[in-house]
Parts: structure tokens; C-alpha cells; sequence
């Protein structure tokens, strides 16, 4: 039986989206204009300060697949309307410390999204029906397996050399094994499946090739963060604006579904 009312729900919650797509988008454009009215000068630090809001963007976005919203809130809820809050809440940080007179903005946006990530995720586990040992510690498990990958790979495909990225090399590697890792718990483990294409049709070739897909989308992740390393200039005494955006959008591609897939298992698996 068809039920009443559905298409309008959906006519709603897509008016939302819209909504919320379009005031994000004029906020966002308010600070960027702030930003350059005030002649702030953004450097390369205060950009690699900005990681830690890419795990508020995972979080945010499970929030808005496994907890029951509609309307505006969903729709700041979703991709890619909730990078544009975010991006407009970074940018109206920038503009406030500027304002006071704030010397020290990249450890104060780096702060700022530790803290943001950490109220928004104790926030997130208010609202699941509750909380299952196993997830948490398969999400351990996916953790640890990221970091000893990392740790592997860095000493050896890479040679443990330190180059003038610092640490945001081995933040965009760990970022991608961890998407790695989280996705081969939920797959292998905690019964979940594929939303995004792309992974899905890696993993399934990886399937037919061998015991498990996973391995093979572990191998994509690594080869394509090395070759994202390798391709940057290594030499320079102190890595660039350029330079480091691209190191910071890399490491976030990986690091929003990482986080994503954590707090998703959380929030869902009962």
C-alpha cells in the first residue's frame, strides 16, 4: 500500500535542502567578503589548522543519515551544503580573532575544531538508542589497524623520510588507510555495505580477484596517497599555501568518511 503524504514529505525535506543549501551558501560568501574587506592574510598554518573540521563534517553528516530530521535541519545536514557551514565557520573564526586582535589563529583553529569535533560527537551519542560494546571496539580495532598501516608504510614505501610537509603527510596516509580500515570493519564485521560507487566497484573487483575486496581498496587508498606525496615538492624548506591546501583537502577526503563510517556504526548498529 502506497503511503499518504510521501511525496510531499519529500517535496519538503528537498525544499529544505534547497534552503539550507542557499543560506549556507550566503553565509559562506559574507565571511569570504569579511575576510578579504578586513584584508586578512590566511597562512599556511592557519589552513593546516583547518583538519580538525573535517572530522565535524563526518560526524555531521552521519548525524544526518542515522538520526530521524527533516526539513532545514537535514538539509544543513548533508553534503555538500554542510562543508559550506562549516566553511563559513571557520572563515567567521578568522574574522572574529582578527577583530580582537588574535595573534595565534592557527592554534586557536586548530583548537577550535578539536573542541567543535568533540562536542558535536558527545553530542552525536546522546541521540543513540545505545551504545554497543562490539562497535566500539571494532571501531578500536579499524583505529589501530590504520595507525599500524601508516606507521608501516611510512617506514618503508616512504623511506621514514621527513620532508617539509611535516606531519601532514602522514595525516593524509593515515587519513586514507583509516577510510580503509573503517570501511573493511563495516563490510566484514558489522554487516554494512557500500554507498559510494567508486569504493563499491573497487571492492568488488577486489572480490573477484582475490579472498576480499578490502585488501584491494586498502591498496588503491595507499597508492593514490603516496603518489599525492610524491607528486609535491619534497625540497622546499617549508611547504607553501598551495602546497599545503592541496596536503589539507587530500587528507580531508580521506578523513570525512573515515569519521564518517565511525560514528555511523555508532549511531546505527543496534
Amino acid at each position: 500500500m502506497e503511503v499518504l503524504g510521501t511525496p510531499s514529505s519529500d517535496t519538503v525535506d528537498m525544499n529544505g535542502s534547497v534552503i539550507a543549501f542557499v543560506l549556507a551558501g550566503v553565509v559562506g560568501a559574507t565571511m569570504a567578503w569579511s575576510l578579504r574587506h578586513r584584508r586578512v592574510v590566511v597562512t599556511a598554518d592557519e589552513i593546516a589548522a583547518t583538519l580538525p573540521w573535517f572530522a565535524v563534517i563526518g560526524i555531521a553528516v552521519a548525524i544526518g543519515r542515522a538520526v530521524p530530521v527533516s526539513g532545514l535541519t537535514a538539509g544543513f545536514l548533508r553534503s555538500p551544503t554542510v562543508y559550506l557551514v562549516v566553511g563559513a565557520l571557520v572563515a567567521g573564526l578568522w574574522v572574529t580573532l582578527d577583530a580582537v586582535d588574535v595573534n595565534d589563529t592557527s592554534q586557536w583553529t586548530a583548537a577550535s575544531g578539536v573542541l567543535t569535533t568533540i562536542a558535536v560527537g558527545g553530542g552525536s551519542l546522546l541521540m543513540a538508542e545505545a551504545l554497543q560494546l562490539r562497535v566500539l571496539a571494532w571501531n578500536a580495532v579499524s583505529i589501530g589497524l590504520a595507525i599500524g598501516i601508516t606507521a608501516l608504510v611510512l617506514g618503508t614505501v616512504l623511506g621514514g623520510q621527513r620532508t617539509a610537509h611535516g606531519w601532514l603527510s602522514g595525516s593524509v596516509l593515515f587519513a586514507h588507510v583509516l577510510d580503509a580500515t573503517t570501511t573493511g570493519v563495516g563490510l566484514e564485521r558489522l554487516g554494512m555495505s557500500e554507498r559510494n560507487p567508486i569504493s563499491a566497484t573497487v571492492i568488488q573487483m577486489g572480490d573477484g580477484i582475490g579472498p576480499s575486496g578490502v585488501i584491494l581498496f586498502l591498496l588503491v587508498k595507499v597508492t593514490v596517497a603516496v603518489l599525492v606525496l610524491s607528486a609535491l615538492d619534497s625540497d622546499a624548506d617549508r611547504a607553501g599555501r598551495e602546497t599545503v591546501g592541496v596536503l589539507v583537502i587530500a587528507a580531508g577526503t580521506g578523513f570525512v568518511p573515515a569519521v564518517h563510517n565511525l560514528a555511523l556504526f555508532t549511531l546505527t548498529i543496534h
